[in-house]
């Protein structure tokens, strides 16, 4: 009778790890929701060179550090509409940042005093006083399929 207690005992505590192991795995079927990021760039004040897009979830880097940024992307300034679409991004929080590149150097050009020469902008828009705005006023959160971001570009 033991040793029948002793097997049942044993067979529920393997079982229940198997059970709870597969439950946490990747291969369990349950999958990450994720979601797109529209970004619609609007105010562009001519159609040179390219527009730069990065998608922060973090405040490190925000907005220039581009090499910090979660995923970026970008396209030709020319044309009336400038969407860029990110795909397949796990729900979270995240920022938006914009660069108009017009002489297409690939890198943001500030005078003497460290204003942006190219037009910049950043997800909700915030103002830009005394410096760049922050990750937290940029921030939205993407928990839905589709989130819509309209950056207004500034030429300061």
């Amino acid at each position: 009778m033991k040793q029948i207690i002793f097997l049942l005992l044993l067979f529920c505590v393997v079982f229940s790890g198997k059970l709870l192991a597969d439950s946490s795995s990747p291969e369990s079927g349950k999958t990450l929701k994720t979601g797109r990021v529209l970004v619609r760039v609007v105010d562009v004040c001519n159609h040179k060179g390219d527009l730069g897009i990065a998608l922060f979830n973090a405040r490190k880097g925000f907005p220039g550090k581009v090499e910090y940024a979660f995923a970026k992307g970008g396209m030709s300034a020319e044309g009336e509409t400038h969407v860029y679409v990110f795909e397949n991004i796990p729900y979270g929080i995240y920022a938006v940042s914009v660069m108009h590149d017009e002489n297409r150097k690939g890198k943001l050009e500030t005078n003497f005093l460290g204003i942006p020469k190219n037009g910049v902008g950043a997800s909700n828009n915030p103002k830009f006083r005394f410096g760049p705005p922050s990750f937290e006023d940029a921030s939205f959160p993407l928990d839905c399929s589709e989130v819509e971001v309209d950056v207004h570009l500034k030429y300061l």
